[in-house]
Parts: C-alpha cells; structure tokens; sequence
C-alpha cells in the first residue's frame, strides 16, 4: 500500500523496527532505540514472496496518531529464513518460523534426554538447508560433562561447539561471547532446555519451563507463542513454536548428500552420477565411510533423512 493510503499516514512519520513478536491479527514492533508498539496488519500489504509475518522481519510502521491505530503497512527484504510446511499436507504453504536469522543454535542435552546423534544431525542438515551458520550447543553438562564423541568429529569439520549448563551456570558466558551481535534461533528437541537457558541468559525473559517426561524421557514443548528476546550487551534469540517439527521439507533426495558437509569432498566421485550411496557400486561416500574418513553414525543420520522424505520413516 502507498504510505498515505490512511489519513494522517505519511512518509515523514513512517518507521522501521523489527517484528520481536508475532500474533495471529497484531505483531509487536521494536525500534533502534528498545521502544516497542503493538500494530495492527495493513489490509493494504501486499506479501509478494512473503507467505506469512515472522520475528525477525525489518518492517515499516506507522507508529498510531490521534485517528489511526498503529499499523504495519510493508515487510523489507529478507536475507534469510527459517521455515517448514504450514497446516495441511507436506508441501503446503510454507510457514516460516524465523527471519533475518544468522545463527541456529542447535540445543541438545547430555543426559535427561539420552544424546542422539542422528537427531542433532537433521537439525544441522536444515541450518545447511537454509543458509545459516550453526552452532552446537550441548546443555546439561553439570549432568554429563563428557563431551559426545559425535560432537567432537561434527567440530572438525567446521561446527563450532559450546558445553554449558543452564542449571548451574557452566558455560553460560562463552554462549553469550558466541551469540552477541547475531540474531539467533534456538531449535533442537524437547526436553534439550531451550527455555531454561533463554532463562538463564536473559534475566528479564519469562519462558514457559517444561519438564522431561519420566515416561518417555521427552520434554514437553512449552513455547506457544514466538517472540524474540534481547539483551543490552547484544544477546538476540528468538524463540518459536514449531520447532518440534523442524526439518527438511520440500527437498529432493537428491539434495540431501550436499547438506552433509564431511559428503561434499566425494561428492560426483562416485561411478553413478545419481548414487544415492546406498548400495550402488563403487560408490566414493561409502568408501571413505570404510576407510574411517567418514563416520558411520554420519551415513547412517544421512539414510534416516532419506527414509523420512521417501516417507519410508
């Protein structure tokens, strides 16, 4: 819509912040200065590419006048998002859960839920699919201080590594050093403790806290509503509902094998173009997995993720 398509909205009182909360009909907007307003969607928005609101959005704003509510009337360009299949069936209108993230912190627990590999492994797959940097960030170490040796082969091939403890507070700085100056997504599976280390690291924060589930040693998911909180020295993270069902959509399995960067070396090395590194001879991925270059548990998060697209999961 054009900026005086309402009265008393013109382009000298525009202004822009970024979405720091989401609802279904309003959506919170933060200024360069901390101030926050609540505003309405303009009827007028025309979305374009965009399918849908998310935090993290640079929008522009009218900030309300003595006649008009405040209004969001234009969402700016992304340069990164994070995403997965709205309501419906698998390929359905995409619903992005994050926007303008630079990091993906992938959050998963030494003990109290049992470290799985292959799960941490999917998470990092979609911060390749998307184009956004990862770091592992492995929680509960007050419980479990061995690092996983899973964790430290994913270091070597370029995943950067904090151990930390929410509970007891082991770690929480270096966390803070690695996520200062970026906009930042907690993601991973439930019971990891998500909210109790955005507790932990901002104080003015109020997340819902879920315990793990003795039952089944899963964590109930607690976040209902995404929000992005903030820290004076510069922490950003933002937390979403949806996460629980992150995961790669809309991929073809031929896509798959480039998002395994230990892969990529032996990639089009194989005799068959179109190896799927399964059973095919002479296949360069399976080889080096022989050899020791690349771990099996690597392979095998690889062939669950195409289990799960060709719906064989």
């Amino acid at each position: 819509m054009k900026a005086d398509a309402f009265q008393g909205m013109t382009g000298g009182n525009m202004l822009r912040g970024m979405l720091v909360e989401v609802q279904r009909r309003t959506a919170t907007v933060r200024d360069e200065a901390g101030k926050e307003t609540l505003c309405a969607y303009s009827p007028g928005i025309r979305l374009g590419e965009f399918s849908n609101f998310a935090v993290g959005d640079q929008v522009e704003y009218y900030p309300g006048g003595a006649t008009q509510e405040p209004l969001i009337t234009a969402i700016l360009p992304r340069t990164s998002k994070i995403s997965r299949p709205g309501p419906g069936e698998r390929h359905a209108r995409e619903l992005i859960l994050a926007a303008n993230v630079d990091l993906l912190v992938v959050t998963v627990a030494a003990a109290q839920p049992t470290f799985h590999p292959r799960l941490l492994d999917r998470y990092l797959a979609v911060a390749e699919r998307f184009g956004i940097k990862a770091l592992i960030c492995i929680n509960k170490c007050d419980l479990q201080p061995v690092i996983p040796p899973e964790a430290l082969y994913l270091e070597t091939i370029g995943y950067d590594r904090v151990a930390c403890s929410a509970e007891t507070g082991e770690g929480l700085e270096k966390l803070r050093v690695k996520l200062r100056g970026r906009l930042a997504v907690l993601s991973g599976p439930s019971g990891a403790g998500k909210s109790s280390l955005i507790a932990a690291l901002v104080p003015d924060a109020d997340p819902r806290i879920g315990e793990v589930r003795e039952s089944d040693g899963r964590g109930r998911h607690t976040t209902t509503t995404s929000h992005l909180y903030a820290t004076p020295d510069g922490v950003r993270i933002i937390d979403t509902p949806g996460l629980r069902e992150l995961g790669l959509w809309n991929v073809q399995p031929a896509e798959v094998a480039e998002m395994w960067r230990d892969f990529r070396p032996y990639l089009g090395k194989c005799r068959f173009t179109d190896c799927a590194h399964r059973t095919e001879p002479d296949c360069a991925v399976r080889a080096a997995v022989d050899a020791g270059a690349i771990p099996d548990f690597r392979l095998q998060s690889y062939y669950r993720v195409l289990d799960t697209l060709s719906g064989d999961d």
